[in-house]
C-alpha cells in the first residue's frame, strides 16, 4: 500500500513538472507563496515537512465563514462533532475528541490562538481579524507535546504594522442573523505598533422551541482583542496579545423525533466567558544564537447544559408534550459549570541560521466542576514540564535531516464530593526525524516518522455512578492509560515552472498503542460515559491538496482525503466486541474542490462542492452519520478599498448530522433503543460588507 502511495504521489508531481512547459503562453500572475510556523521557524509551506492546510482571509471570504467550523470540511481528513452550539471539538486523520461532559480530559488535536492554548475550549474559534488558519496533520510531539497528538490547528490574528489601517466588516443573513466587526492598528512610536479589534455576531440559530415559542440555539458571539509590538532596543523585541471573549450560546440540539423542532422546557446553555494574554520577548544581541521567552495565562468560566428529557410537561399542550405526560416519563436537566485556570512558561534558545532549536517549558492548568446545582464537584490539577530541542542538520545542498525529541512530565491530582481522590504522573517522550529532499527549487520529497502522545486520567463519573447508581462499572474502567501514537509520513510538494500549480501529496501510516475510547454504560434511562483503552488502532492514507491557476480569469482549489481506520482488542464493558471495525469520525474519503472566476476585474464568482462518506458517530455503537454532498457559492464585488460578497452554503439543504447518539430516551415506545441526531447547519445565506482602509 506505501509503495503505491508513493509512486502515485512522485507520478503526480512528475505531470506537475512536463505541465510548466506547456503553460509558458499563459499570463497570469504566479500563485502567492504561503508561510507558516512548522518546524520552530518561519518557512514556506511547500518546504514544510508535514502534511497542513492553510486557509486565508479570501478562502473565508467566500464561504461567509465566522467560526473555525465553517472552513474546516474544504480541508482533507478532518471532522468535526457538535453537540453543542458549534461543532467544536476537531478529528484530524480521524484522531479527536468528541465531547466532554463530567469527566476532565485531556484533547488530541490542540487549538493556538495568537499563542496562547485554547484546546479543549473550541468556541474560541472565531475569525474575525485572523490573517490565518494553518491545520497541521499528525503528532506535533516536538513542538507542542501532548495537546496535539492528532494535530494542532493555529490561528494568528493579524500582527500590528507601522502603517495606519482600519477594518470594517458588517454582515446580515438568513435566521436572522448578524455580524459587526472594526478593527485599527497604527504605528505608536517609531519602535512601537498596535491593533486592536472588536467583534460580534448574532443568529437565531437552527432549531425552533415549539412549546416556547422561540429560538433556543441562537448564537450571541463577542470578541476583543489587542496587539502590541515594541522594538525596544535593536536587540530586543517585545510582542503583547490580549483576548476577552463572551460567548452567550442557547444549546437545544436534540428531539425524540429527529428534527429541528424542540419541545424541551428547559433548553440549555454553551457559553464561555474568557479572557487571555500571551506575552514575549524576542532578544537577539548574542552571537551564537537568539532567546525566546514567552508566557500565557488564561482565565475561562464556561456552561454547558441541556434538557436531558427533550419534552415538556405542561398539561395544557396535551400534544405537544405527549412524551413528557407519559406514565413513565422522566424529568432531567444536566448542567457543566467549569472554572479554567492555565498559565504557561516556554523559552527557546535558537540558532542564528534557524539549524537548532532547545527549551524549556512549564504549564499548570486547573479545572473546577460544579455539576447539577453544586450537587457534584470535581477538582483537576495538572502540572507539566518538558524539554525539547530540534537540531537540521544539512547532509549536503538539497537534502536536509531533522531530529526532534520532547520529553515531558505530567503530575495530576483529582477529587471530586464523592470522596475519590487519584494521583498520577506520566513521564511521556515524542519527537521527529524526518529526511528532506529538494529535487529542484521548486520541488521537494520527504519521509518522516513522528511519535506523539496524549496522558492518562480518571473516569470520575464511572466512579460516581458505581458508588452511588449501583452501575456494574469494572474497576479497570475508574481509570485509563496514556496513548501514544507512531506516524510515518512520505510527501511530495511542488510547484509548476511558471508558478501556477502547486501540489501536495502526503501518505502516511497511523498506529495507535492503547488507544484511548469513550464508551457508555446504559442502565435504563441513566447512563454513565468512561474513557478506556483499546489494544491499538490503525490508521492510513492519503492526502492531496492543490491550486492550480488555470487563465487569467479561472483558479481552481482541490483537496482530496482517503483515510482507512481500524480498532483493534476492543471489547465493552457490555461486551460488545469492536475489533476490526473502523474507527469513530473517520469518513473513507472526503472532497472539497472551488472554482473562482473572475467575470469582471472586480466581479469574482465562486461555486464550491465538498462531499464526505459516511462514518460511525461513536466507538460504541454502530449508528453512523450519512454520506454528505454540499453545494456552496459566493459573488463578491471588489472596490477599491471595499468589498461586497453574497455568500450561501449547503445550498441544496442537506440535513447533516454533526453528533449522534444510540440511547433509550422516548417513554412512547417503551424506552426502546433508538438513534437520534442532532443536525448542523442547514441552507444559509448571507450578505457582507468589508472595508478596508
Amino acid at each position: 500500500m506505501k509503495l503505491k502511495l508513493s509512486s502515485l504521489s512522485l507520478s503526480l508531481l512528475a505531470a506537475l513538472s512536463y505541465q510548466a512547459a506547456a503553460d509558458e503562453s499563459r499570463t497570469a500572475a504566479p500563485l502567492e507563496t504561503i508561510e507558516v510556523t512548522g518546524d520552530f521557524q518561519r518557512e514556506s509551506l511547500q518546504t514544510l515537512s508535514a502534511s497542513a492546510s492553510v486557509m486565508g482571509e479570501v478562502e473565508m471570504t467566500h464561504r461567509g465563514a465566522s467560526y473555525l467550523d465553517e472552513l474546516l470540511n474544504s480541508t482533507a481528513n478532518v471532522n468535526f462533532t457538535a453537540g453543542a452550539s458549534r461543532g467544536r471539538f476537531v478529528q484530524i486523520r480521524g484522531v479527536g475528541l468528541r465531547s466532554q461532559f463530567v469527566d476532565p480530559i485531556t484533547p488530541s488535536v490542540g487549538m493556538l490562538v495568537d499563542g496562547i492554548n485554547y484546546s479543549g475550549l473550541g468556541g474560541s474559534a472565531l475569525l474575525f481579524d485572523i490573517d490565518q488558519v494553518t491545520l497541521y496533520r499528525g503528532p506535533q510531539g516536538t513542538r507542542f507535546g501532548a495537546d496535539a497528538m492528532g494535530g494542532l490547528i493555529d490561528l494568528q490574528s493579524h500582527a500590528p504594522t507601522q502603517d495606519t489601517d482600519l477594518k470594517l466588516r458588517i454582515g446580515a443573513g438568513n435566521y436572522n442573523s448578524y455580524e459587526a466587526g472594526l478593527a485599527a492598528g497604527t504605528g505608536l512610536t517609531e519602535n512601537t505598533a498596535a491593533r486592536f479589534s472588536l467583534y460580534q455576531r448574532g443568529s437565531d440559530g437552527y432549531v425552533d422551541n415549539l412549546y416556547l415559542d422561540k429560538p433556543t440555539q441562537d448564537q450571541e458571539e463577542r470578541l476583543a482583542r489587542f496587539k502590541l509590538s515594541s522594538q525596544l532596543t535593536d536587540a530586543l523585541t517585545v510582542n503583547l496579545a490580549v483576548h476577552h471573549i463572551n460567548i452567550d450560546n442557547g444549546y437545544d440540539g436534540f428531539t425524540l423525533d429527529n428534527t429541528r423542532n424542540s419541545v424541551a422546557n428547559q433548553p440549555g446553555k454553551d457559553t464561555q466567558k474568557s479572557d487571555a494574554f500571551a506575552l514575549s520577548a524576542l532578544y537577539t544581541g548574542l552571537s551564537a544564537f537568539d532567546i525566546e521567552l514567552q508566557g500565557t495565562g488564561l482565565q475561562a468560566d464556561t456552561e454547558y447544559s441541556y434538557d436531558e428529557d427533550w419534552t415538556c410537561h405542561d398539561a395544557t399542550q396535551a400534544e405537544l408534550c405527549a412524551a413528557g405526560l407519559h406514565p413513565d416519563h422522566y424529568v432531567g436537566f444536566d448542567n457543566y459549570l467549569r472554572d479554567h485556570e492555565r498559565g504557561s512558561l516556554e523559552m527557546k534558545l535558537k540558532d542564528k541560521q534557524g539549524d537548532w532549536v532547545i527549551g524549556a517549558y512549564a504549564q499548570r492548568r486547573d479545572v473546577a466542576l460544579s455539576r447539577r446545582n453544586a450537587t457534584f464537584k470535581s477538582h483537576y490539577d495538572v502540572s507539566n514540564q518538558a524539554v525539547f530541542g530540534q537540531k537540521v542538520t544539512h547532509l549536503n545542498e538539497q537534502t536536509r535531516l531533522i531530529t526532534g525529541l520532547r520529553v515531558e512530565r505530567y503530575d495530576s491530582e483529582y477529587t471530586d464530593s464523592n470522596g475519590f481522590a487519584i494521583d498520577q504522573d506520566d513521564t511521556m517522550v515524542g519527537g521527529k526525524l524526518a529526511l528532506e529532499y529538494q529535487v529542484v527549487p521548486r520541488t521537494m520529497i520527504y519521509t518522516s516518522l513522528s511519535r506523539g502522545y496524549k496522558v492518562g486520567g480518571a473516569n470520575g463519573e464511572a466512579l460516581a455512578k458505581a458508588k452511588d447508581d449501583g452501575f456494574s462499572i469494572p474497576a479497570s474502567a475508574f481509570s485509563f492509560e496514556p496513548e501514544y501514537l507512531w506516524n510515518a509520513e512520505f510527501g511530495v510538494k511542488g510547484q509548476s515552472e511558471d508558478k501556477k500549480h502547486t501540489l501536495a501529496v502526503t501518505a502516511f501510516y497511523m498506529e495507535r498503542e492503547d488507544m484511548q475510547l469513550k464508551q457508555w454504560q446504559v442502565s435504563g434511562v441513566q447512563f454513565a460515559g468512561f474513557i478506556s483503552n483499546a489494544g491499538k488502532g490503525e490508521n492510513y492514507g492519503l492526502e492531496i491538496e492543490g491550486q492550480r491557476l488555470i487563465t487569467d480569469q479561472l483558479t481552481l482549489n482541490y483537496s482530496l482525503g482517503y483515510l482507512d481506520t481500524k480498532i483493534e482488542d476492543f471489547v465493552t464493558t457490555s461486551g460488545e466486541n469492536f475489533d476490526g471495525r473502523e474507527q469513530a469520525q473517520a469518513p473513507k474519503y472526503q472532497y472539497a474542490f472551488s472554482a473562482d472566476y473572475s467575470v469582471l476585474e472586480n466581479l469574482v464568482v465562486t461555486l464550491g462542492l465538498e462531499g464526505k462518506d459516511d462514518y460511525f458517530f461513536s466507538d460504541s455503537h454502530n449508528e453512523q452519520a450519512p454520506s454528505q454532498n454540499l453545494i456552496n457559492a459566493s459573488v463578491s464585488y471588489y472596490g477599491e478599498q471595499w468589498s461586497l460578497t453574497a455568500w450561501g452554503r449547503n445550498l441544496a439543504d442537506r440535513d447533516v448530522p454533526v453528533r449522534g447518539f444510540y440511547i433509550m430516551n422516548d417513554p412512547r415506545i417503551g424506552y426502546e433503543t433508538s438513534r437520534y441526531v442532532q443536525y448542523g447547519e442547514p441552507r444559509v445565506f448571507g450578505l457582507t460588507f468589508s472595508y478596508d482602509l
